[in-house]
């Protein structure tokens, strides 16, 4: 069968209809001027499919590390076997016992529907069905999928793609999450989530009833969790495990009922790199210099004196049960005693494996909740790793660094540290 023509004359749908009914053999490759695909068919069932941009070998390691399958040591080492033996990534995990067969055929799947998923919004591009008689494709791991249920996901995908770009406009965006009284809960077995009305015109979209809780759906909630005003869609897009459709969706849902806005203007991020303008993987490499830490010290004596859990502090004539009515102070309080935890968190990383993490998100979920890595304002903590030091730094609520929220300390690398050892009385003020 000699199938070729252009996008805008034989939608991608009527394609894949064709070829699954007839339950056809073969290879379609799909051009665009950003892009070359191809996707290849076992007797109308779709059992493999690369992208020249997104190439499905050398992606393997990062579906694996998205979902948490196995350690960025485990793929380093995976891929150095590989550069010797020539055999194929994720034979070699499965070879060594990394991962098991069913994780790298759920792998191997998300990967393979993520570039045809893709092709869906296509608006323009060529294509050229090759009919053979056999076709080779990886028969231990890859589960063939009907072109039937590609479709169905497929036509969601076009009728809703169109309405969530129009407020996701760019994977650059970055949103943070809003100011609510209401809790945000997942909705149960017997619950429904709040949905928003696709169908439904843009003013005249359903909205929630006004109650003391919003429900979301699971997916929604791991999405909302990821929100820090600082991450961009494409970075969430790349940290979540869900397909990048139910990302985007999980996004525009969020969105529309106001839970999270759009970052405009100058960002956390901004702010971070005006303060440290040295690239984070030399910070590790770079000692503290010595002016720094002296400024540090003096910063955090300063701020002893009218932190609110400064034991003094209770002769202060309003007295503590004043400021805890506080809401910005009390967020604060919480401010403290996260950074209190990341910081014994570090210290009990290094005692184990003898150095400091590279990143926080090294800490989670073994030594520490992914929930403690932003504070109540959901801004991420900054972090900044030396060979035998560390520091913290902690934001205000319009996302300035804040003097009270400085956590510096030297280690013992390797070694228990003095700070492990003892309780924090009198807020955030190691300066050593």
């Amino acid at each position: 069968m000699a199938l070729e023509g252009t996008l805008k004359d034989f939608s991608l749908a009527d394609i894949f209809q064709l070829i699954g009914l007839q339950r056809k053999t073969g290879v379609l490759t799909l051009r665009s001027k950003d892009d070359t695909v191809t996707v290849t068919f076992l007797d109308g069932k779709v059992v493999g499919a690369d992208s020249l941009s997104h190439r499905l070998e050398n992606r393997l390691g990062h579906v694996l590390l998205r979902s948490e399958l196995l350690t960025q040591d485990q793929l380093n080492r995976a891929l150095e076997i590989q550069k010797e033996t020539l055999q194929r990534l994720g034979f070699i995990l499965v070879h060594y016992g990394i991962i098991s067969i069913d994780s790298l055929k759920q792998a191997l799947q998300l990967q393979i529907l993520q570039i045809v998923f893709r092709l869906f919004r296509w608006k323009d591009g060529d294509y050229h069905f090759s009919q053979e008689t056999t076709i080779e494709y990886d028969r231990d791991y890859v589960v063939p999928v009907s072109a039937e249920s590609i479709l169905m996901e497929g036509a969601r995908m076009i009728d809703e793609w169109p309405i969530i770009e129009k407020r996701i406009r760019s994977y650059d965006m970055v949103f943070r999450k809003k100011m609510t009284d209401q809790e945000i809960v997942v909705a149960g077995a017997s619950e429904e989530a709040d949905e928003v009305d696709f169908d439904a015109a843009p003013t005249r979209r359903r909205k929630p009833a006004m109650t003391d809780k919003v429900r979301i759906s699971r997916d929604e909630k791991t999405i909302y969790d990821m929100v820090d005003g600082t991450t961009s869609v494409r970075g969430v897009m790349e940290l979540s495990k869900l397909p990048e459709f139910d990302t985007a969706k999980a996004l525009y849902e969020l969105l529309t009922r106001d839970l999270i806005e759009e970052v405009r203007g100058s960002s956390a991020a901004e702010v971070l790199a005006h303060m440290t303008p040295v690239d984070e993987d030399e910070v590790a490499e770079t000692p503290v210099p010595l002016p720094l830490v002296a400024v540090l010290a003096l910063l955090a004596l300063l701020s002893l004196a009218t932190s609110f859990r400064n034991p003094l502090n209770s002769l202060h004539p309003l007295g503590p049960a004043h400021r805890s009515s506080s809401v910005a102070e009390t967020r604060k309080a919480i401010s403290i005693e996260r950074i209190e935890q990341i910081g014994e968190s570090l210290e009990m990383y290094n005692v184990i494996n003898g150095r400091l993490p590279a990143r926080l998100q090294d800490l989670v979920p073994l030594y520490l909740s992914p929930a403690l890595l932003r504070d109540p304002w959901a801004h991420a903590y900054k972090y900044l790793p030396q060979p035998q030091r560390y520091l913290v730094i902690g934001f205000t609520p319009d996302e300035k660094p804040d003097t009270d929220l400085f956590l510096s300390h030297v280690i013992d690398a390797g070694a228990p540290s003095a700070a492990s050892s003892k309780p924090v009385t009198g807020g955030i003020q190691l300066i050593d």
